[in-house]
Order: structure tokens, then sequence, then C-alpha cells
């Protein structure tokens, strides 16, 4: 909803936004809860825009080179994806004067779900994140990578031990966290998958939008790369398919269903059978990050609110 007053930030993305959008912008707000990226919405008469900052070292040559890629393909498919709009000097994106990029695309009309979602919802997420897979097989080359270590455990890993060595900002460390990691990291860097597919490689439940009991969309595009499809399939379970903040096995097995009834032979059946293993790491590789960003000098994640990323840790631990 728009605020009684706009603050210095949605301001200044209305300003943004008049480079890319020729109607008048009547009013922007803070929008979404990203982790990364700042996003704002733009209204007009007409539309409403999607507008964000991108935050950090990413190449916006790979963001555009993997955009041309698969907007080809979407643009003759049954789902719907962010389509770019161009600055007047016909740039995908505008540099500021603060050395930050932004872009702009349309807002896609569409429902969010909360959990707990029911039966039919996880088999239409299985359904719809199959049906997108199929899709990004067909890419006519590979997509880069925009963020390289994406499921890589041991590179996560790799930052925790430097962190506890000497990239401490002063937080309480927690020593419960701390052993459950030792216990547990060689389990799941011993899990290893095929790689060579093309995956979301963020498919949660709030980059999902839907119409009708159907997936309409998927959104946040920028992690596709090539990967781990039962990783990829892991993450969604992981974020979809939860009950009292625990993995309900009855609708797992409804997004299973519906990620089978796509005519598709992407994963076989020992493969799939792994799954529960898959989520564990991806569970367990969150945690990890989570609580690497809460003991850090430098963060990944936003901080929210104090103790937010601990929580975040414990909770994907299970530890809570």
């Amino acid at each position: 909803m728009k605020t009684k007053h706009s603050s210095k930030a949605e301001r200044y993305a209305e300003e943004i936004g008049k480079r890319f959008i020729s109607d008048r912008i009547s009013h922007a707000y803070s929008f979404g809860d990203g982790h990364i990226n700042d996003t704002f919405c733009l209204v007009t008469d007409k539309e409403s825009y999607i507008c964000q900052r991108i935050r950090g070292k990413i190449d916006t040559g790979i963001l555009e080179h993997n955009y041309l890629l698969y907007s080809e393909l979407f643009e003759k498919a049954d789902l719907l994806y962010p389509r770019w709009l161009k600055t007047s000097e016909n740039s995908f994106f505008y540099n500021d004067a603060n050395g930050d990029r932004w872009r702009v695309y349309k807002m896609i009309g569409g429902e969010t779900a909360v959990l707990p979602l029911d039966k039919d919802m996880c088999f239409a997420c299985g359904k719809g994140l199959a049906g997108f897979h199929l899709i990004l097989q067909k890419l006519k080359e590979k997509p880069l990578a925009t963020y390289p270590m994406l499921h890589d455990l041991d590179h996560y890993y790799d930052r925790y031990l430097r962190v506890l060595d000497h990239g401490l900002s002063g937080e309480t460390r927690d020593a419960e966290v701390e052993k459950y990691i030792s216990s547990r990291i060689q389990d799941f860097l011993d899990i290893r998958t095929d790689r060579s597919a093309v995956i979301h490689g963020d498919p949660k439940l709030a980059n999902i939008l839907f119409e009708d009991g159907r997936i309409k969309a998927f959104i946040d595009l920028d992690t596709i790369m090539q990967g781990s499809l039962l990783e990829d399939i892991a993450d969604c379970v992981r974020s979809c398919c939860v009950k009292e903040g625990k993995i309900d096995e009855d609708l797992m097995e409804a997004f299973l269903r519906g990620y089978q009834s796509e005519e598709s032979t992407l994963l076989s059946l020992e493969e799939i059978s792994l799954l529960p293993r898959m989520i564990s790491k991806i569970r367990f590789e969150l945690g990890l990050r989570y609580y690497t960003d809460a003991i850090a000098k430098e963060k990944s994640f936003k901080e929210k609110y104090p103790g937010y990323l601990l929580e975040k840790a414990r909770n994907n631990l299970a530890l809570l």
C-alpha cells in the first residue's frame, strides 16, 4: 500500500523510473521482502512497474546475456516472465551518480501464496516447476552464472571457516550451532548430483505467482544458471511443502505428483528418491550461510532486525 509520506528512497525510485517510463508516475512504495536487491513499485494511471536497484558486484552484462536467452523462449510459452524495459538511451540498465545500477519491468498480475499450502497448491507448484524446467532445457546455449557459487556448499563452508579465523564482527557466537555444523558438514559435502541442467536457482514460494490454482509466472530470474534439477526441486519443496515449520510428507508427495504429471523424463525415479537428503542439504546450506553472515563483518543477507540472521540460521538447521 502507498504510505502517507513517501520516503527519500521511494522518491528517488520515482526519479529513476522516469528514465524508463513515459507515463506520469503517481507514487512509489517499497515492495517485497528480497534479501539482496532493493525493490520498489512504481504506480501510473495505466500500469504498475517494478523498479530494482541491483546491489553488490553483480555483472549486469551477464544478467542481460541470460535475459536475452530466456526471454526468447518465454515469449512462446504459457508462463509469463518479467519483461524488462529500456531507458530512453536504449539500455536495460540505468547507472546513477552513486554507481548503483537500476532496471524496470512491468508488474505481472497474479497472486502470491502464504503457508501452509494445501495439496492442490503443492501439486500446482510441482507441475509449474516441471513446465518451467522443460522450457529452460530448450535454451540455445547455457546461461552464464550470475551467482557462480550458488548451492556450492564447499564454497560456503570455506567462507564459514575463514570468518571463524579472522572475520568476526563481534557478534556472540552460538556453540550449539557450530557443534551441529561440525557434526553434519561431511555428510552433506558427500551428496553430489548432476549439475548440467538449467535451473531457476531460487524457486521459493515468494518467487511464484498463481492464478486460478495454477502457476502463472516465476519471477526473480537472475539466478537462472546451470545446476542440479534435484537441488532446484528440493529448494522449492523446502519452501512450499511446509506445515508447522516442518516438511510435510503428504504435501511433498502432492508436489512430486505434480512434477511428474508433466510428460517429462528430466529425472529418474532413483534420482527423485534422493530428494529428502537433498532437502536436508539445502536447509543446512542456508543455515550455514545465515550463521556465517550473523558473525561476519561483511554480510550477504540483510539483517532485518537484531538477531534476524541467527534466527534464520537456527530455523534452517532445525535447532529452535
